[in-house]
C-alpha cells in the first residue's frame, strides 16, 4: 500500500505517464533525471510491480501501470482537494488551463493580471491551444471551449454567448461590393480556417438556413490567420464574436449581412473532469471570468452580437 509520505513518488509517475519521458518529466517538475528515476523505482519496488517499459528509445506504461496511474490520479485528487482545504485562506497554487488560440490572446490573458492582483498567492498556467487537449492527461484544472462536450468523463458549464458572425474590411467592401445575401459570397474572397479548406458554410436567418459554396481564397490552420488577412483587406472571414469586437467597436472590421448567423444557439463553455475535486482558487478563477465576460456582453449589447443574451 503507497503512503502519504510517498506522494511525491505518486506525482512523479503521473509526470512521467503524462509527458512520456523521465526527461521531460524531470524538466517540469523542477527536479533532476536522477530523483525521478529513483522515485519511480521506490514506487516500483513498494507496489511489487512492473509500471513503466524503458527502453533506448522510448517509455511506455505497462499494463499494471495503466491500471495504477487511475488510482494515482484519483490518489493525487484527494490530496489535492485536502490542500485546499488547508490553503481555503489563501487560495494559493496553480491552476492549469486550456483555451483556443485567439481567446486565450484576446480575452483571457489581458485578464489575469486583475485576478491575479485579487489573488497575489496563485500561479496561473495557461495553454493556448486549438487542439481539444486532453484534460485529464495534461492535468489540466479546467478548459475554455466553444464546441459541445462528447466526452462523457467531462462537466461543461456555461460561460458566455458565443455567435459566428460574417465580417470584412471598410477597404475590401469599397472596392469589391456590400453582399446582399449569402448567394453573393461566391462572387467574393472568403477566407476560411482549417487545412483542406472547407468549401461552405452554413448560414442562419432565424428558422432559414443555407449552406454556401465559395472558393476558398486563402486558409489557415488558425484563425488568426484569416483575421490578418481581413485586416489587410483582403477578404470576408467567418469567426466568433469573441475575436473580433476589438475591430468591429474601432471600425477596422464591419459585420455584413447581420440578419445572419453562421452558428446556432452557440456557447462558451468551461469544461472540467467530472471525478476532479475543484479547488477554491479554480473555482475563483471560473466565477471571475464568467463576470468578466458577462460585462463585455452587457457593454457591447448595441453592436448586436450575441444572439444568445
Amino acid at each position: 500500500m503507497v503512503k502519504l509520505n510517498n506522494i511525491q513518488n505518486l506525482r512523479v509517475f503521473d509526470a512521467v505517464a503524462r509527458v512520456g519521458s523521465l526527461t521531460r518529466a524531470a524538466r517540469e517538475l523542477g527536479v533532476s533525471l536522477t530523483l525521478v528515476s529513483k522515485r519511480l523505482k521506490e514506487l516500483e519496488a513498494e507496489l511489487g510491480l512492473r509500471l513503466v517499459q524503458r527502453s533506448t528509445r522510448k517509455l511506455a506504461l505497462t499494463e499494471e501501470g495503466h491500471v495504477f496511474l487511475d488510482r494515482c490520479r484519483d490518489v493525487l485528487d484527494a490530496v489535492a482537494a485536502a490542500e485546499d482545504v488547508r490553503l481555503r485562506q489563501t487560495e494559493s497554487g496553480i491552476i492549469r488551463l486550456s483555451a483556443g488560440v485567439a481567446f486565450a490572446h484576446r480575452q483571457i490573458a489581458p485578464r489575469l493580471p486583475l485576478f491575479l492582483d485579487r489573488h497575489p498567492d496563485v500561479t496561473v498556467q495557461l495553454m493556448a491551444s486549438n487542439e481539444m487537449d486532453d484534460l485529464i492527461q495534461h492535468r489540466l484544472d479546467f478548459a475554455v471551449r466553444q464546441l459541445d462536450l462528447t466526452d462523457s468523463a467531462l462537466v461543461m458549464r456555461r460561460l458566455a454567448p458565443d455567435a459566428r458572425i460574417l465580417c470584412a474590411s471598410p477597404g475590401y467592401l469599397a472596392r469589391h461590393g456590400v453582399p446582399g445575401h449569402p448567394q453573393d459570397l461566391q462572387d467574393h474572397r472568403c477566407l476560411t480556417i482549417g487545412l483542406p479548406p472547407p468549401r461552405r458554410w452554413p448560414m442562419w436567418r432565424g428558422e432559414e438556413a443555407v449552406e454556401i459554396d465559395f472558393p476558398s481564397t486563402v486558409t489557415g490552420t488558425s484563425g488568426e490567420i484569416a483575421h490578418a488577412v481581413a485586416l489587410a483587406d483582403g477578404g470576408i472571414t467567418l469567426k466568433s464574436v469573441w475575436d473580433l469586437i476589438p475591430d468591429l467597436r474601432s471600425g477596422r472590421l464591419v459585420r455584413i449581412l447581420p440578419e445572419w448567423w453562421g452558428s446556432r444557439e452557440r456557447w462558451l463553455h468551461l469544461v472540467y473532469p467530472a471525478r476532479r475535486h475543484q479547488p477554491r482558487r479554480v473555482r475563483a478563477l471560473m466565477d471571475f471570468l464568467q463576470l468578466e465576460l458577462a460585462q463585455v456582453v452587457e457593454e457591447n449589447a448595441d453592436l448586436g452580437l450575441f444572439e444568445n443574451s
